[in-house]
């Protein structure tokens, strides 16, 4: 069965290099895209990733608000926080809202493929974020 990635980013432009690097490196996946909080949450109750990529600083509802709804549907779904954010504030929120890895976005060429792969690899179990 084709795996799903989610994107959820509100630059375009990072989206869109996100999906290209991912669809280059990963050759038997499917990668959707969405822009803000709610479109990953209508996006996710249709089609039910496997996988989440998405930012903290999102417009209206943030990633960490957005994570936490998911999750209260859909367990099974693996969400990755990407993010500037580096704080322990931040890194504890994802944590607390259900977020199964957390990537800060200075790392993402080094962390963000072996983090995916585990996450593939994995059922049921959480990566230490």
């Amino acid at each position: 069965m084709l795996k799903t990635i989610l994107i959820v980013e509100d630059h375009t432009a990072v989206r869109n290099s996100l999906r290209n690097w991912l669809e280059s490196e990963f050759t038997h996946i499917q990668v959707k895209e969405a822009g803000s909080g709610e479109e990953a949450l209508s996006i996710v109750r249709k089609d039910l990733p496997d996988i989440i990529i998405m930012d903290i600083g999102l417009p209206c509802m943030s990633g960490i608000e957005t994570a936490r709804q998911i999750k209260s549907f859909s367990l099974d779904t693996r969400v990755i926080m990407l993010t500037i954010h580096e704080d322990e504030v931040h890194r504890r929120d994802a944590e607390a809202a259900g977020a199964d890895a957390y990537v800060p976005k200075r790392m993402l060429q080094t962390e963000l493929l072996p983090v995916l792969e585990i996450l593939f690899s994995r059922n049921g179990s959480k990566y230490v974020i």
